[in-house]
C-alpha cells in the first residue's frame, strides 16, 4: 500500500494515536449504569467547550445530521427563518431549512466576505421571523461570521438563533450562553479532535421554547424524541438509538486533550499558526482569499492565480503525501484550502505544507 496521506484539510483532521486506538477497543453495551455515567460525563465536557448549561445530544451521523435536527425541530411546518449566505455551507443551511418550511428568506453576501450584521438586522426587522440561522466559520472560504453581534440582535428582537459551529467549535472563541445562542451544532471530526461519526447538538432554554411550539417531524432527528428518552430513560439509556460507543469514547479522549490544553491557549495557538501560514503563503507568491480581519484560524483559503490548482494539489498529494482541499461551489478550481486544526496547528505542520507548495509551484512552472 502507498504511504498514508497527511490530512491538512478542513476535516476530518488528524487525531492523536491514543484517540485513534480507542476505535479498536472491544465493544461495550450502549446502555446500563456504567456506560450512562460515562456518557453523561462526556456531555458534561461538551458543555464546558460550548460554554453552556444547556442540553447536549450526540447524534450518530455527521454535523449535517445535527443541522437537520435543529432546523426540523424548530421550523416545521411553517416557521419563518432568515439565513445569511456567504458560501457553500450557508447554502446548505438554506437547503435543509427549505425541506421543512417554505418560509425561508436569504440575505446574500459575496463569497470571501463576512456577513454584515447591520444589513441582516435591517432584513430581520422588516419581517416577522421566528429564527435566524447562520454559519460561524464558512468552511468553503474560511470566513468567520460575526455571530456574537448577530446573537445580540436576535435577543433584542426575540428571535431564535441557530449557529452552525461545525468547523469553529474548540478552534474559535464561542460562548453559547453568554452570547445568547439558542441552538448550536458541531461535529466530532474537527476541533474536537476525534474521528467522524457524531453530530453534536447543544440546546438552551430558548431553543426548547421554540421546539415546544412546533409539531416536530420525524423521529430519528426529532429533538423532542431525544429529550423524551433523556427524561424517561435517563438512568440507563438516555437516547433513542444505539450509540456508536467507540466513537463516543474517542470523542471523550479528544475533548480531554482539548480541555487539558485550555480553551484560551488553544484559541491563541490556532491564531498564531494561521498567521504563520498566511505569511508563508504570501512569501511564496500566493494570496490568501480572505482578509486577515475576518479569516478563520482553522481553515485558510488561497487564490490559485494562474496556477492549475488541480495539478498543484495532485503534486502535493502524490509527491509530498499531503492532502490539501480544493474549494466548493463557485470557487471550485479557483481556490484551494489548507486545514490546520488540532494536531496540525503546529509550526512543523505549516512548514511542511509551505515546503510542499513551494515544490509544487516549481514543478508547475517547469516546461
Amino acid at each position: 500500500m502507498r504511504p498514508r496521506l497527511r490530512l491538512m484539510i478542513p476535516g476530518p483532521i488528524e487525531v492523536a494515536p491514543e484517540v485513534l486506538a480507542v476505535m479498536a477497543e472491544p465493544l461495550v453495551a450502549h446502555y446500563g449504569e456504567d456506560w450512562t455515567a460515562f456518557y453523561k460525563e462526556t456531555t458534561g465536557l461538551l458543555q464546558k467547550i460550548f460554554r453552556t448549561e444547556g442540553d447536549i445530544f450526540l447524534l450518530p451521523g455527521s454535523g449535517s445530521a445535527g443541522l437537520d435536527a435543529a432546523l426540523g425541530s424548530t421550523l416545521f411546518p411553517n416557521g419563518k427563518v432568515l439565513i445569511p449566505r456567504n458560501g457553500f455551507f450557508g447554502e446548505r443551511l438554506e437547503s435543509i431549512a427549505r425541506s421543512y418550511t417554505a418560509n425561508v428568506k436569504t440575505v446574500d453576501f459575496p463569497a470571501g466576505q463576512a456577513v454584515d450584521p447591520v444589513e441582516v438586522g435591517e432584513v430581520l426587522q422588516s419581517g416577522d421571523f421566528d429564527a435566524l440561522a447562520c454559519v460561524h466559520c464558512e468552511t468553503s472560504t474560511g470566513v468567520l461570521n460575526p455571530i456574537q453581534q448577530l446573537a445580540t440582535m436576535c435577543r433584542s428582537q426575540g428571535v431564535l438563533f441557530i449557529v452552525d459551529a461545525v468547523s469553529s467549535l474548540a478552534i474559535e472563541p464561542l460562548e453559547m450562553d453568554a452570547w445568547g445562542i439558542d441552538i448550536c451544532i458541531s461535529a466530532s471530526q474537527k476541533g474536537l479532535e476525534a474521528p467522524p461519526g457524531l453530530g453534536v447538538v447543544a440546546v438552551g432554554k430558548g431553543g426548547w421554547d421554540a421546539i415546544d411550539r412546533r409539531r416536530s417531524p420525524g423521529w430519528y432527528l426529532n429533538l423532542k424524541v431525544w429529550r423524551e428518552y433523556a427524561d424517561k430513560w435517563g438512568d440507563w439509556h438516555p437516547y433513542p438509538v444505539t450509540q456508536p460507543v467507540n466513537n463516543i469514547k474517542a470523542l471523550r479522549l479528544g475533548m480531554e486533550r482539548v480541555l487539558e490544553e485550555g480553551l484560551d491557549k488553544r484559541f491563541e495557538r490556532h491564531q498564531k499558526i494561521a498567521q504563520k501560514l498566511r505569511r508563508g503563503l504570501a512569501e511564496i507568491g500566493f494570496t490568501p482569499y480572505v482578509p486577515d480581519e475576518i479569516a478563520s484560524h482553522g481553515v485558510t483559503s488561497v487564490l490559485g492565480g494562474d496556477i492549475d490548482i488541480d495539478q498543484l494539489l495532485r503534486y502535493v498529494r502524490e509527491q509530498e503525501r499531503i492532502l490539501l482541499a480544493g474549494s466548493l461551489g463557485e470557487l471550485k478550481g479557483k481556490v484551494f484550502r489548507v486545514g490546520n486544526m488540532g494536531l496540525e496547528a503546529t509550526d512543523e505542520a505549516i512548514e511542511s505544507v509551505l515546503a510542499a507548495l513551494r515544490n509544487g509551484l516549481q514543478n508547475a512552472r517547469t516546461p
